[in-house]
């Protein structure tokens, strides 16, 4: 019998919600028959969503993979479009190597992944400008058409979808995760819930409601083993844990962009919108990617660079660190279509206002200007998760902190097959 593997990421599930976890039924079975990683998994930079799993599922680095935000660059856009789409990959993914060495392949809501063709059964992460919007266009781009067939798993659960918000969401890609496990018995399967992490940034770090998310999120796990012993395969299954960043506490917000309104580098029409620019500041919320948009003319970029250090000298910013591109390239293996990278210090996120007041609150009006948020250099704060318990897994066995590019090579070494282009290490000493 195929070995199977069913993946489900949390989205920021940290190390530090462990103990709880090991009083919760679902992550217990998987802890005491299984096999972890203490400290958790160093996440890459910046700690965003999309970057992370597309790290997560390739093995590579943000520079080689070539998902750097979540958000494509549209200056001035406060909704930009999000790396919805596999196209935007520059290396294969585990789920298509999987596929090319003849293994049947699932993903739901796993960033990046949209109109895979070698992904069997898809539903992608994908959702309209906002929710007043019929959602099942965008959808139908993303998704592998088999999942709108007449009685198919898109139409039973689409009344889940009450909102393209959380929870749910999550409520219709577990719904739909569940009904693929027991219809088609995939070898390989993808899940990606971001419920827990909504509820961060909207509420903190810790407390009530946290707790609650994380206990729903047990509930999730154990309706996915439920339904992998329905359709037979639960003692042939391996069971991966994961997620993809820490959380930070945010007490302020530093828009950068007004600064380079007042130099002449951001130009605003008399309504405050930016109808043309030399510079901007693209907020990866607790780390920002300043764009040139011609990054030949030496003029500008030393005004520019000389303007990003004035802002680092001053401690009311929050801005601890200033890198050009080649340092990011070298010392965090990141690249993309911007030239300095800026990181913020004492819980301080990067906003985007072009006018109004330099510092302000952080409102909850969006992910990047919430409570809590990330975006960070990976070593700080609270580290991702790693649980993993199956017929190839070991028990017992804890290792110390490993890195999230280590985990496609360690499922794809369950799965049989190499994958050439992975930077990550197999986690050997997990695996039977």
């Amino acid at each position: 019998m195929k070995k199977k593997l069913i993946v489900l990421s949390i989205d920021s599930l940290f190390d530090e919600d462990m103990d709880m976890l090991k009083t919760l039924p679902n992550f217990k079975k998987i802890l005491e028959r299984g096999s972890w990683v203490k400290g958790g998994m160093r996440s890459v930079y910046p700690s965003f969503t999309y970057p992370a799993h597309a790290s997560i599922i390739t093995g590579t680095w943000p520079m080689y993979h070539g998902i750097f935000h979540n958000e494509k660059l549209d200056v001035g856009n406060p909704s930009p479009d999000w790396y919805w789409y596999h196209k935007d990959l520059k290396v294969d993914t585990l789920l298509d190597l999987a596929h090319d060495a003849g293994y049947t392949t699932a993903c739901v809501g796993w960033p990046c992944m949209g109109a895979d063709p070698k992904v069997d059964w898809l539903v992608a992460e994908i959702w309209p400008e906002n929710d007043k919007v019929d959602p099942r266009p965008i959808l139908k781009t993303g998704c592998s058409a088999n999942m709108f067939e007449p009685g198919g798993v898109m139409e039973r659960h689409w009344h889940k979808l009450r909102k393209t918000t959380q929870p749910f969401m999550d409520h219709m890609m577990v719904g739909a995760s569940c009904d693929i496990i027991r219809r088609y018995q995939p070898d390989v399967m993808f899940i990606h819930l971001a419920h827990l992490d909504h509820t961060r940034h909207s509420n903190g770090i810790h407390g009530d409601a946290v707790k609650q998310a994380i206990i729903a999120n047990d509930d999730w796990l154990g309706r996915l083993m439920e339904a992998a012993m329905d359709a037979g395969v639960y003692e042939n299954t391996n069971f991966a844990v994961i997620s993809d960043h820490g959380h930070l506490a945010v007490k302020q917000l530093f828009n950068p962009n007004i600064l380079l309104v007042k130099e002449g580098l951001i130009r605003l029409n008399e309504e405050g919108k930016i109808v043309d620019w030399d510079a901007y500041c693209n907020s990866t919320s607790l780390s920002c990617q300043v764009v040139l948009k011609d990054p030949d003319n030496q003029e500008i970029r030393e005004k520019l660079e000389n303007l990003l250090y004035q802002m680092r000298k001053n401690p009311a910013y929050g801005v601890e660190s200033v890198f050009t591109k080649e340092e990011a390239e070298r010392e965090q293996h990141l690249t993309g279509d911007f030239d300095y990278v800026l990181e913020g210090k004492d819980s301080t996120s990067f906003g985007a206002a072009c006018t109004g007041e330099l510092i302000v609150r952080p409102d909850n009006s969006d992910y990047k200007f919430s409570v809590a948020s990330h975006g960070h250099l990976p070593h700080k704060g609270p580290q991702p998760v790693f649980m993993m318990a199956g017929p190839d897994v070991k028990e017992n066995v804890v290792i110390p902190r490993q890195r999230i590019i280590d985990e496609a090579p360690t499922f794809a070494k369950i799965l049989g097959f190499p994958m050439p282009q992975a930077k990550g290490r197999v986690m050997e000493e997990l695996l039977n």
